[in-house]
């Protein structure tokens, strides 16, 4: 029974944790993930798709420097136990599940990435309207109001 248990836990994937993330086509996100200390000396990389079988995008053994690899970079901070991924230049096809994952023997450690790309915010709609009126003079009246003044009070 003994040996059946602890074949079932080398089984189960190393979860760490499951974060989501939203970004903007054409921006870019930054992810960070943290990790066990004890694996510090260990490469780190980042996959797209489920664990196991996920496709590297960036992988390193480099530590406390940035590397970059197309539209990723990965900087491993072994001092604070975490890596972070930034993915530049988003866009929709982007969106879908990703892993910040440790390089060990047996499972790697991992944390699943939920990545969600949407479309820029549609810039409001620029209005044409007539100049706005001139100032009153001096020698007006300062009850006077003005189209807009009017239009916000009585809204």
């Amino acid at each position: 029974m003994k040996i059946i248990w602890t074949f079932t836990l080398l089984m189960i994937p190393g979860v760490l944790s499951s974060i989501s993330v939203t970004g903007y086509s054409g921006g870019g996100v930054s992810i960070t993930c943290r990790y066990d200390r004890g694996y510090t000396g260990n490469n780190k990389y980042f996959c797209r798709g489920q664990y196991p079988g996920c496709q590297d995008l960036i992988k390193t053994d480099i530590k406390n420097k940035w590397v970059d690899s197309g539209r990723f970079s990965l900087y491993d901070d072994t001092s604070a136990a975490v890596f972070t991924v930034t993915i530049r230049d988003l866009s929709e096809q982007d969106s879908g599940t990703y892993q910040c994952a440790v390089d060990h023997l047996g499972i790697d450690s991992f944390t699943e990435v939920k990545l969600n790309v949407v479309t820029d915010i549609p810039k409001k709609a620029s209005f044409s309207s007539s100049p706005p009126p001139p100032p009153p003079s001096s020698s007006s009246s300062s009850s006077v109001e003005s189209p807009l003044q009017r239009m916000c009070v009585r809204t």
